[in-house]
């Protein structure tokens, strides 16, 4: 009975190692690939960012913003001959586990704005998924414990791939 114990407890222990997320999945498996351009902002630059000193009202409002965030990654396709990952995505992603926010259809392409909640309205994961049938497929994946403001302010803040679509969570 002890090593079916042992052997069940170890099962479990590895088996919550190896459990990636959808979008975990996708960033393993394009990043680093031609055709793909793959940004990920650790928690401690948004740390060293908010040592900086400044005036600005602005820049006051990005740190605020940033302050709760862990990871920011980014993944964009950069041709046309790099493979969709947006639908690849959508179809592994456990819809259930999150909220929809938004939709934008626009042409062929989707604009998807999802968020798991954490409670106490607050949000541990945001995902921002662009697809479509060009090159412009694109994945925005912000974790830690945020609000809908923060991710809005982080569009004006960062000079960055994709992030332009955070700018209509304003009117939400």
């Amino acid at each position: 009975m002890k090593k079916l114990s042992l052997a069940f407890t170890l099962l479990v222990f590895f088996g919550a190692l190896n459990a990636q997320s959808a979008a975990d999945k996708i960033f393993k498996k394009y990043s680093g690939k031609d055709g793909y351009t793959t940004v990920v902002i650790s928690s401690y630059m948004f740390q060293f960012l908010s040592n900086i000193e400044s005036d600005d009202p602005d820049y006051q409002i990005f740190k605020d913003a940033t302050s709760g965030i862990e990871t920011l990654r980014i993944l964009t396709q950069d041709g046309p001959q790099s493979e969709n990952f947006g639908k690849e995505l959508l179809d592994m992603l456990p819809r259930v586990e999150y909220k929809e926010l938004m939709v934008v259809k626009e042409d062929n392409e989707e604009v998807l704005f999802l968020v798991k909640e954490a409670g106490g309205g607050k949000i541990s994961e945001f995902l921002l998924i662009v697809t479509g049938d060009g090159e412009d497929n694109a994945l925005i994946v912000i974790t830690g414990n945020i609000n809908l403001e923060s991710i809005s302010s982080l569009s004006r803040g960062l000079d960055l791939p994709a992030m332009e679509n955070l700018d209509n969570l304003e009117d939400q």
